[in-house]
């Protein structure tokens, strides 16, 4: 069962469904908070048990935004995005889908979508239960997108739940200024954490989850989105020994200790 904290609002790509890699979904089984969680390789993460597809950082019309600053990039990357998350809802079939925040690169967004994208965004909205947590870059959604909007929420589970939210830490510190029972684990996006791997001479630069035993910290879901790499400050305050990293291959995924992945040399 999912809950959320409400934020005051409560509201009812060039194409990628012809890349092959669609076809064939792949994925990784591992435990978090004593629940079970399908890491996939398009970015997202399906709680198979209660039905529910979780992303994060979609940016939508991050193109859009770019060019009213005279930076110019193909303006696809919202229909490529919906086409992939169009994908792994017909994929896996879920109830319930969750989005992370930053869903829009900005709080202008939503007003430039192209009407034939927001038609198709909208008949996932009101087909299925469809949640968006905001981000910083989208402290506020319009009602005409759908859904229902909060600031975060509680996935409850075996374990006191798992606090799902947009930024490292406010789990934490939302129970505590509560003071309610803390909610240990946190499912989060924000820092689109990336990895580069050695391989025959060459260096991959791939995304990944990484997965500690008190937080995941999803990749980005948006297909313009950059990264950030898991040896930098941000991201490596959060890692402990024990910390793994599910890394997305063009065609597996592999589990990594994050302790045997080396900086990247400068």
């Amino acid at each position: 069962m999912f809950q959320t904290s409400e934020s005051g609002q409560d509201k009812p790509n060039a194409s990628r469904s012809t890349d092959k890699e669609l076809d064939a979904p792949v994925s990784h089984r591992f435990a978090f908070a004593g629940e079970t969680f399908l890491a996939l390789r398009s970015g997202a993460l399906l709680h198979p048990d209660q039905g529910l597809l979780l992303v994060a950082d979609l940016h939508l019309e991050k193109g859009s935004a770019f060019a009213r600053t005279g930076q110019f990039l193909p303006p696809y990357d919202s229909q490529m995005t919906l086409a992939l998350l169009e994908a792994d809802i017909a994929a896996h079939q879920p109830q319930t889908v969750i989005c992370l925040g930053d869903s829009f690169h900005d709080v202008d967004g939503p007003n430039r979508l192209d009407e034939a994208v927001k038609s198709r965004l909208c008949a996932l909205t009101q087909r299925l239960a469809w949640h968006w947590i905001t981000g910083n870059h989208d402290p506020h959604l319009p009602e005409s997108v759908g859904g229902k909007v909060a600031e975060n929420g509680i996935l409850e589970g075996a374990e006191g739940g798992i606090f799902l939210c947009h930024e490292p830490g406010e789990g934490n510190s939302e129970v505590e200024s509560a003071k309610q029972t803390r909610h240990r684990a946190e499912i989060c996006g924000h820092l689109h954490p990336v990895v580069s791997i050695p391989s025959r001479g060459r260096t991959l630069r791939r995304k990944c989850f990484l997965v500690s035993p008190e937080r995941i910290v999803m990749p980005a879901y948006g297909a313009y989105t950059g990264g950030l790499n898991i040896h930098e400050p941000a991201l490596a305050a959060l890692a402990s020994p024990s910390s793994r990293l599910l890394v997305i291959g063009r065609q597996v995924i592999t589990e990594h200790p994050y302790a045997g992945i080396r900086r990247p040399k400068r």
